[in-house]
């Protein structure tokens, strides 16, 4: 670490005038500057590949490297009396070239050597400001208020960072205005206004979720059974699958209504730590706006078998959009020690409890399509919701893909550690960051996890009558899921060696939702989260070692398990992979 050190600055004078204060005036301050940086280095092979769609539209990420990320990351530290600064940035090569489209891109470094510059901080803070006990703080920063172990509903400030699943709970910096009061030693009152909206960042195998067109995401039941049957026809009788097109995220207006805030209030009772909070804001997943269909006309044949052919292809084009919510926050973290009566020496064991009552606003979706040359010609338009025969506005209102009931995210977690060698975690989480609306064992309320038409049913008479129950099955899936998470870290060589295992078990059952003959109506069928159409797991094993002076090496794998339905069996989580990773700090 470099460390320079002088009396006075005119730079921090001017940052202390921005912040709407004189300068101190104690003739004893002085300015200090500290450097930090890593050099770091990735390397993650994914083990088999993974993908969705058939020939016509298939969409796939290959077995092979997945990642070859290198990043210098540089933090400076600036403090001068009550006045504090941070920067720290990331640059980061990739190692990946990008696609080449044209002989002129084999000249374009970036398009061989892609690399990116981000900024994980660059604030100023000042403690005491224009009163005692405010402290305010000012540019691109994280606000992380949550207690839980990298599961926090309660953080909405700042978007998720899901690019790398082995830093899963990290978060993107935004430029926020924080104000913090202390109203005593032990309790403060805390406000921040977020004036620009960003989205959650999501791994490359996340547009393979989009692409997945049987997840249809209406609330209604009968709904998503009809345009199943409509899907089907065309593909079956008219030789029209529907597929993916354009996929369009639309971010809010930068206007005053769209600003974020958000307040809190802290402090400990009898070395438990508790908060209350509110956020006012948006969710950072997108959820779908608009879908328009138009019709790509042409005979095309599977390369691989020339009988296997379509005459054309229904290409949807999604418009995405971030729906306000209000959210109530609750932590609760601290220790207690129900075996002290035996020796005070034993370790105390640790509890944290982090819930979120979350207040969706409803969002709706407009269906609308191109005129479409069918087998049963259909006119440009927006959809007949209700199938009275009056498209659009007289057809029944815009269809919900979220609706405004209110509910519960929380962790629960317990850890113990055992000596100076052995870590444990153990924790109850309900309802992971991308999953969003009312859905669990509380209340129900259903995510379609895959669908399709029952073998030998008449999908052109559930067409044209418009009600496709006797023609569709669905496995469904509560919104929100519950998760048990276990693990361990087992430290050896005098503290330098660390073998980490990290489990997380999908405990939430599916259902599948079918028409039944013989009782002529539809019917569930319960899949339990321990069957082996059910079993959804993430294991996690790592070895890291630190050969001291700010080396360290690490190898290891994250294994997702379960069918292609399951939570972590889905393609869109990127499959299994295995990954080594180099750091050097100084």
């Amino acid at each position: 670490m470099y460390r320079h050190v002088r009396r006075g600055s005119a730079t921090v004078c001017a940052l202390a005038l921005l912040l709407g204060a004189a300068p101190s005036a104690h003739a004893d301050d002085e300015l200090e500057l500290d450097w930090s940086g890593r050099i770091q280095s990735d390397l993650r092979f994914r083990m088999q590949p993974v993908g969705v769609g058939e020939w016509y539209s298939r969409q796939e990420l290959p077995a092979g490297v997945e990642r070859n990320w290198n990043t210098l990351g540089l933090k400076l530290e600036a403090n001068y009396g009550r006045f504090h600064g941070v920067a720290a940035v990331d640059f980061v090569w990739s190692g990946y070239p990008e696609r080449m489209t044209a002989i002129g891109d084999l000249s374009r470094v970036e398009k061989a050597e892609p690399y990116r510059l981000e900024a994980r901080s660059i604030y100023m803070e000042a403690e005491g400001i224009f009163v005692k006990g405010l402290d305010l703080r000012i540019g691109q920063q994280v606000v992380n208020w949550g207690v839980g172990d990298q599961f926090n509903p309660t953080n909405n400030l700042n978007p998720d960072d899901l690019r790398d699943p082995l830093l899963f709970g990290r978060q993107v910096a935004n430029f926020m205005v924080k104000a913090d009061y202390w109203i005593n030693e032990d309790w403060s009152i805390s406000g921040v206004l977020v004036p620009l909206f960003k989205p959650a960042m999501l791994p490359l195998s996340g547009s393979l979720a989009v692409a997945q067109l049987d997840r249809l995401p209406f609330v209604s039941d009968s709904l998503r059974q009809r345009v199943v049957a409509e899907q089907a026809a065309a593909q079956t009788l008219f030789g029209h699958p529907t597929i993916i097109g354009n996929v369009t995220p639309v971010l809010p207006e930068p206007t005053f209504d769209n600003m974020q805030v958000a307040y809190r209030i802290a402090g400990t009772i009898k070395e438990h730590d508790i908060a209350l909070s509110y956020y006012n804001g948006r969710t950072d997943f997108p959820q779908p706006r608009s879908n328009h269909t138009r019709q790509a006309l042409g005979r095309r044949c599977n390369p691989s078998d020339t009988n296997d052919c379509v005459e054309g292809l229904l290409l949807t084009d999604v418009t995405l959009e971030y729906p306000r919510m209000h959210v109530y926050g609750l932590n609760v973290t601290g220790e207690v020690n129900p075996f002290s009566w035996i020796s005070e020496e034993i370790n105390g064991l640790g509890y944290r409890f982090e819930g979120a009552l979350v207040v969706p606003q409803s969002q709706s979706i407009r269906l609308t399509n191109d005129a479409l040359a069918l087998g049963i010609p259909q006119a440009a338009g927006e959809y007949d919701y209700d199938g009275d025969g009056r498209p659009g506005g007289p057809g029944g209102r815009e269809p919900l893909v979220v609706n405004n009931t209110p509910f519960l995210k929380w962790v629960l977690g317990l850890d113990y550690t055992f000596g100076e060698h052995v870590y444990v975690n153990a924790m109850w989480v309900h309802g992971l960051v991308d999953e969003y609306g009312a859905g669990d064992w509380i209340k129900e309320g259903y995510t379609v996890r895959q669908s399709g038409v029952i073998e030998g049913s008449n999908v052109l008479a559930c067409a044209l009558s418009k009600n496709g129950q006797t023609c569709s099955r669905e496995i469904l899936r509560p919104r929100l899921g519950d998760y048990v998470v276990l693990g361990a870290d087992f430290k050896f060589a005098n503290q330098a060696g660390m073998f980490r295992l990290f489990t997380i078990l999908d405990a939430t059952p599916l259902v599948e939702d079918t028409w039944d003959d013989e009782q002529g109506k539809r019917v569930q069928r319960k899949i339990s989260p321990l069957s082996a159409e059910g079993f959804s797991m993430v294991i996690f094993p790592e070895l890291d070692y630190n050969f001291g002076n700010g080396l360290e090496l690490a190898a290891g794998a994250l294994l997702q398990l379960g069918k292609p339905y399951t939570k972590f069996g889905s393609p869109e989580t990127g499959g299994s992979t295995v990954f080594t990773r180099a750091k050097y700090s100084f």
